[in-house]
């Protein structure tokens, strides 16, 4: 990351936006960048593609790690989706909007590092360049800006009919796209039915609504004193790529350090990636593989575990 940060400083003292950029292949930095669009007068100028421009391949980009000093933004998450690159560490994500959850979605792992000098250096930056900064805001997609006009609220109750319509949205949303059969609801109704009946302080739901209507949800379940284990995370295709199943992770994991836990772990399939690119940005690592017919199809399991830092 320091290449990086180096890059964005060299940037910035040719006058342009302190945003750099290095590609690693094998521990080795292959490409170097910088956002160039003041110096050179080209909007596309973004570090990332610079960078991708500059670096030296010698087998693809699907071995390499990309590191940035700011979230990548759509176009240069665009190019890492496209050329397949599997990791990407930056040093901030909050000067500007970015594509993390669009990354996330294609089974890129993202990993932030929250780097003050990243921080301040953008915001310095922006704080002195304004008119320049919104000039190069008002050049995106206003969409990306746009606040949501149906707010999301997430309750922890259980009102009637919500077992049922939890069912119902993995049946929907996972079971006919898979092709599994009626037996996979029984494998989340009946669960989620007994954990609605029981009270416990170690155990949560977060439930997201919009309009009146449950659009995701996920929930922490006791599995003993020092192991929780999460469940039933669904959310809503309209909502995804928009940082709300990254919201109800995080609280999910906060509520879990909260309730005395020390790790918790998960069950998903293999042919969720998007899953599992949350998964492991967040800090979860694959602990086991198995493949059986359940469902009436041949599935594979994989089993996620997260285990809270000490001290």
């Amino acid at each position: 990351m320091q290449a990086a940060i180096d890059e964005a400083l060299e940037g910035l003292n040719e006058g342009g936006v302190p945003i750099g950029a290095v590609l690693v292949e094998n521990g080795r930095i292959i490409g170097r960048g910088r956002n160039r669009r003041v110096q050179d007068s080209d909007q596309l100028m973004h570090a990332e593609i610079d960078c991708l421009h500059n670096s030296r391949l010698t087998g693809g980009y699907h071995n390499t790690t990309l590191y940035s000093t700011l979230m990548p933004c759509y176009l240069c998450a665009g190019a890492v989706v496209q050329f397949g690159i599997k990791k990407v560490v930056v040093g901030e994500e909050m000067s500007a909007p970015a594509a993390r959850d669009f990354m996330l979605s294609h089974g890129i792992e993202v990993v932030n590092l929250d780097i003050a000098q990243c921080r301040e250096m953008m915001g310095e930056y922006i704080s002195n360049n304004r008119e320049l900064w919104n000039g190069f805001l008002a050049e995106l997609n206003p969409d990306l800006l746009k606040p949501s006009d149906s707010p999301i609220s997430i309750r922890h109750h259980f009102l009637p009919g919500d077992v049922g319509y939890i069912t119902y949205l993995h049946a929907a949303l996972h079971a006919l796209p898979q092709g599994w059969d009626h037996t996979f609801d029984s494998y989340v109704a009946i669960p989620l039915a007994q954990f609605a009946l029981r009270s416990s302080p170690q155990e949560r739901i977060w439930i997201a609504e919009r309009n009146g209507q449950i659009v995701g949800c996920v929930a922490i379940v006791k599995f003993s004193d020092e192991e929780a284990q999460m469940r039933w995370l669904i959310l809503h295709p309209e909502l995804r790529d928009k940082g709300y199943g990254r919201r109800l992770v995080e609280e999910a994991l906060e509520f879990s350090l909260k309730a005395g836990y020390s790790s918790v772990f998960l069950w998903t399939v293999s042919i969720l990636p998007a899953a599992a690119g949350l998964y492991r940005s967040m800090g979860f690592e694959e602990k086991e593989r198995l493949t059986h017919v359940m469902w009436g199809k041949e599935v594979t399991e994989v089993k996620y575990e997260w285990v809270a830092k000490k001290g």
